[in-house]
């Protein structure tokens, strides 16, 4: 089943000077950046064009220390991506 979304991944990374990168699948590297909050930052600029370009939705997804993947939530417009955005089209002060 297709995801209705377009997913950035930002691996977990051991050591403190990076590199944190920033996927978009696992074969495609979108760059390489020194520290968590670089990569959260590079990805939620990124995920704007890349939603414009592909006509969906971005998730931003973290790996955890542990190895647990979340969503990373970001507001984009005034809005929390992934988090009661309207589908396109829709008016949220009708």
């Amino acid at each position: 089943m297709a995801s209705s979304s377009a997913q950035l991944f930002i691996p977990y990374s051991e050591s403190t000077q990076g590199p944190w990168i920033v996927r978009r699948a696992a074969s495609l590297l979108l760059g390489p950046y020194d520290s968590q909050a670089a990569a959260l930052a590079a990805a939620e600029s990124i995920a704007p064009g890349l939603s414009a370009e592909l006509g969906r939705p971005v998730e931003i997804h973290v790996q955890q220390a542990d190895g647990t993947w979340s969503e990373h939530n970001y507001v984009v417009a005034g809005l929390v991506a992934g988090v009661g955005t309207p589908p396109p089209g829709m008016n949220r002060h009708a």
